[in-house]
């Protein structure tokens, strides 16, 4: 009986799309006004694409957003942070120990699959990393997809502040911070790198980065490689949302890895609505911080190439241990089930 609830909601979620208006595009194609997806608490959401909340009134980026210090020693608890904090507000961050800033997609926060899940695999890495979650879980709330996309502006700049307050109050060297945004958070990381003051971020993971709404802009709005010295990008679940797709196909770092296609991940099964393999992203990079050469990518011009023909006697570790020299477009294949490198 649960298994036929279950596939009469699926019926009623897709044919719910499937009827809803479609909107036009340059490409002469036709894009949906509302998609379905599934957040990382395992709840299938509505996500429009173009509206705001009636009664939407912005509550100004402090109340909107928030920090959340770990130790990645004791994932545990944390201390919430804010540009220009007092009260030794940044004691308990580790000095000479990477700062690792991390953000989440839509209908997320940092308590949710991202950051549960990121934490637990950053406990296990063999150094100590200081951790800081963007919670901007009000802005990137369902529906409201429009909401969160727009939102990654003023939740970059806000953040682009706290680097350069960690900076100036000599708690960290600039050379100290990474970052890695799942989703709309990869798309973050562009507005903290067009306003930081301290100078380039070293790196960026983009963990497949969202496609809706972020397809026709210009680089300047959306996660491209000159928003830090390295930009490393992992695709998922790449495609349009009409192809069952959320998120680019199309380069958008220094380096761009496509394990198992970059779409359809294994054991995702009939992933309906993407989320499985949207989420792998973030699990295989989380992995990769603890396991850091069990994803070794080849490069090759396309899978089937990579599959068939390509020497792929040098490889590249995907993730947290990507060398930071590393050029061009990367394939690999995982396992269905954790672990998921296969070295």
């Amino acid at each position: 009986m649960a298994l036929l609830r279950t596939k009469l909601m699926i019926l009623l979620l897709v044919g719910t799309s499937v009827a809803s208006p479609f909107l036009p595009t340059k490409t002469g194609g036709q894009s949906p006004e509302v998609f379905w997806v599934q957040n990382d608490r395992g709840v299938v959401v509505p996500a429009l694409l173009h509206g705001l909340p009636e009664n939407y009134s912005p509550q100004g980026i402090a109340e909107d957003v928030q920090f959340h210090l770990y130790n990645s020693k004791t994932p545990s608890s944390s201390v919430e942070i804010m540009p220009g904090c007092t009260n030794n507000c940044l004691a308990s961050l580790v000095r000479g120990a990477p700062v690792v800033i991390l953000a989440h997609g839509f209908s997320s926060d940092h308590l949710g699959g991202f950051g549960t899940g990121l934490r637990e695999n950053f406990e296990q890495a063999p150094e100590t990393m200081n951790l800081i979650f963007i919670n901007w879980g009000k802005l990137a709330a369902a529906p409201w997809y429009e909401l969160a996309a727009n939102s990654v502006e003023p939740v970059g700049k806000w953040t682009g502040m706290l680097i350069d307050f960690i900076v100036s109050s000599g708690a960290a060297p600039l050379s100290d911070f990474v970052f890695a945004g799942h989703s709309l958070g990869s798309h973050v990381a562009n507005f903290i790198a067009h306003n930081i003051t301290s100078g380039q971020l070293p790196v960026i993971h983009a963990l497949d980065p969202a496609l809706p709404l972020f397809g026709e802009r210009t680089d300047d709005k959306r996660i491209d490689p000159s928003d830090a010295a390295f930009v490393n990008v992992i695709h998922t679940a790449s495609g349009t949302l009409l192809d069952g797709g959320l998120a680019f196909t199309e380069p958008r770092g220094d380096v761009d890895f496509y394990p198992n296609t970059g779409k359809n991940q294994p054991g995702c099964g009939t992933d309906y609505f993407g989320a499985c393999s949207h989420s792998r992203a973030h699990e295989y990079f989380g992995e990769s911080v603890h396991r850091r050469n069990s994803f070794n990518g080849c490069v090759c011009t396309s899978y089937e190439d990579f599959v068939n023909t390509c020497d792929c006697t040098s490889r590249v570790p995907m993730g947290w241990a990507t060398p930071r020299a590393t050029r061009g477009i990367y394939y690999l294949t995982t396992r269905a089930s954790k672990p998921f490198g296969l070295d």
